[in-house]
């Protein structure tokens, strides 16, 4: 490992760290979460050197400092996939003129669509009124300002903080799986639109300690330690339910069970409500093909390709 002037790396014990549910704890997995560790460490004097700047500079007290990620942690279930762990990132706000909130926790469900009307929200600048396509109404930001969540503190279960939406299409063009998702505080629907095909694995995971370990144990018929088998990894039906009130780890989907057919078809609409609200060019896959030219231009329509789904 390198040193790089201003960072002094730090480095974990793999018999110590705590290995996550969604992880298999073997000593390579322990090996990767080390070094995770380490780079974490990095990312946060990383932080500290711009906060120094920002102090150095006399902005400090007058700065808005969000901070995020692009994807989950990058491990089985977590990055390119919509499980909890790769749904899940950090978000840390700060602000010098809300300092009642500072140190606080909010369980408020917010997305990165909401920075951008955050960041409106704090130059007081209105958003444009504009229409991407002829025919199409003005396009509406569909997230909420975080500066609320400073000024007050909300019920979570009220709108618009009780629930998240959340899309994959792909993570390298060859990684194809594109996935829909709403998530509220205790059920998360996942439509896997390509799910007649495997799972694709990225190139930098498959690479991992973690998944070659998995990979291998698999092949040469190993125990993993993981709580999930490969093929089940790989192969996912169209549609999955949990209720994370009794499965945190979404290992049981329940979208067969009757006693959740109210809740599935209400999640279902909703979730294509936001489709269409959003202008999602997927909202007819996978058993349709969505028309909205010619004929269609004023009506667009989900046309049925006959194929089974």
């Amino acid at each position: 490992m390198g040193i790089i002037p201003d960072w002094i790396p730090h480095m974990y014990n793999p018999e110590e760290v705590e290995v996550p549910y969604f992880v298999q704890d073997t000593p390579m997995a322990r090996q990767d979460i080390a070094s995770q560790y380490t780079t974490i460490g990095r990312l946060d004097q990383g932080i500290g050197l711009v906060l120094k700047e920002l102090e150095k500079h006399g902005h400090l007290n007058d700065t808005l400092i969000i901070y995020s990620s692009d994807n989950g942690i990058p491990f089985p279930n977590g990055r390119t996939n919509l499980y909890d762990p790769g749904m899940a990132e950090p978000l840390l706000v700060s602000s010098p003129y809300h300092s009642d909130r500072w140190g606080q926790e909010s369980d408020a469900m917010v997305s990165l669509v909401d920075l951008l009307p955050t960041v409106l929200d704090w130059f007081q600048i209105k958003y444009p009124e504009y229409s991407i396509m002829k025919h199409h109404p003005k396009v509406q930001l569909t997230g909420n300002s975080l500066l609320d969540l400073l000024t007050t503190k909300p019920e979570s279960h009220e709108w618009p903080w009780d629930s998240v939406y959340c899309s994959h299409n792909l993570h390298e063009v060859t990684m194809y799986y594109p996935m829909r998702v709403l998530r509220t505080k205790q059920f998360k629907l996942i439509h896997n639109l390509n799910y007649k095909m495997p799972f694709a694995i990225d190139q930098d995971f498959y690479v991992s300690p973690t998944f070659q370990d998995l990979l291998n144990r698999t092949v040469n018929k190993q125990p993993t330690h993981w709580s999930k088998t490969l093929q089940n990894y790989y192969y996912r039906p169209q549609w999955e339910l949990y209720d994370l009130s009794q499965d945190a780890a979404e290992l049981h989907n329940v979208i067969s069970k009757p006693e959740y057919a109210e809740l599935v078809k209400g999640m279902k609409v909703t979730l294509y409500n936001w489709q269409n609200a959003t202008d999602d060019p997927w909202i007819c896959s996978p058993g349709s093909v969505l028309e909205s030219s010619g004929a269609y231009k004023l009506n667009p329509s989900c046309l049925s390709m006959y194929n089974g789904v």
